[in-house]
């Protein structure tokens, strides 16, 4: 969604010509909802607004494409979403705050933007106004603290008019797209209009984002034919002890198991570093991970321990994909998570 980084500039004269931008994804998913006629209600609203609302990852997606020997090139991007509801009372009522980083790394932010979605009731669909805001610095940290937001005002945000995502229920999902050639700005590098489409898929677990560009002659300019597959996270808490001898054979007691606490980190492929109570960096991180090995096709929940500085495993245990706790225990290192909010 949004996938691209749109200039402030924008053309305010009409597309040249009329094509047709966008396509249809179909993702059948069993949903307790049901099938039901477009939403033109608060109730819908909120149903959207649950299944919308959290962070999603393509990690695996990314992964796999290795395992397939996929040239790093034209591998999709890793992309962390954060979609937080957030109160901007002079913006809308349902207003949802999006950061995007890439690769992992919570610093290397590619996208800062605020949705503000309604019900219109004309087109019988939710309706995102996708905004961007003047100074990202300001807002940088507002997952964080949302309170930011609170005071935020129109003048402070930006919309391209045309670039609106509508959003239906169709089959047990929710398709959004934008309206075929309305969304488009003016390249001063290329002199001409460029074509933005988005379509987008969502289920109580997923979104896929396709999100293309094309010139005036239909030529593409980015996106991919597969739309980046994000996975919604779920948070894990817990702990690792690790045996001094491991990393500082020198030490008087190589024998002392000292604590790692306090660790949280999601299923998608998260990669954190374990680092002592007293600070000590034990050159090992630990890594969670939903993943589907090719030899089994079944889905598992990977514990890995990693070397840090390789980033290869050096050993790791897996569970069912849906588990609530997993561990493992190598002896000279132990380690046990269980998921945020699970009955102890």
């Amino acid at each position: 969604m949004d996938q691209h980084r749109l200039p402030s500039r924008q053309h305010g004269g009409a597309p040249k010509t009329a094509r047709t931008l966008a396509a249809a994804l179909a993702l059948t998913v069993g949903a307790a909802y049901g099938q039901q006629t477009p939403p033109r209600s608060a109730a819908d609203l909120d149903h959207f607004l649950g299944w919308f609302a959290g962070e999603y990852d393509n990690n695996e997606q990314v992964w796999q494409q290795a395992v397939d020997g996929v040239a790093p090139e034209e591998r999709h991007e890793h992309i962390h979403h954060i979609f937080l509801p957030v109160a901007a009372p002079a913006v809308g009522e349902h207003t949802v705050f999006v950061k995007q980083y890439m690769d992992g790394d919570y610093e290397n932010v590619y996208r800062q933007r605020l949705y503000s979605f309604s019900v219109n009731d004309g087109r019988g669909a939710i309706e995102l106004a996708i905004h961007s805001f003047n100074d990202e610095g300001k807002y940088r940290y507002a997952d964080r603290d949302p309170a930011v937001i609170g005071e935020i005002e129109p003048g402070e945000l930006r919309n391209l008019p045309g670039c609106n995502v509508y959003w239906r229920f169709v089959d047990g999902h929710y398709l959004g797209e934008m309206d075929d050639g309305a969304c488009f700005y003016y390249s001063a590098n290329l002199e001409q209009n460029v074509y933005i489409t988005d379509t987008l898929t969502l289920t109580a677990e997923e979104i896929r984002i396709g999100d293309k560009a094309f010139d005036e002659d239909g030529n593409r300019l980015f996106g991919r034919n597969e739309p980046h597959i994000n996975r919604k996270v779920r948070y894990f808490d817990g702990w690792a002890a690790i045996r001094r001898g491991s990393f500082a054979p020198a030490s008087a007691d190589p024998e002392e198991m000292l604590l790692v606490p306090g660790l949280r980190l999601h299923n998608e492929g998260q990669v954190i570093p374990l680092v002592t109570e007293s600070g000590d960096e034990t050159g090992y991180s630990l890594e969670l991970a939903r993943l589907t090995y090719q030899n089994t096709r079944v889905a598992v929940l990977k514990l890995g321990i990693l070397e840090a500085a390789t980033g290869e495993t050096v050993a790791y245990s897996w569970a069912d994909p849906d588990a609530a706790r997993i561990g493992i225990n190598l002896g000279w290192m132990q380690a046990g998570l269980t998921q945020e909010g699970a009955a102890q």
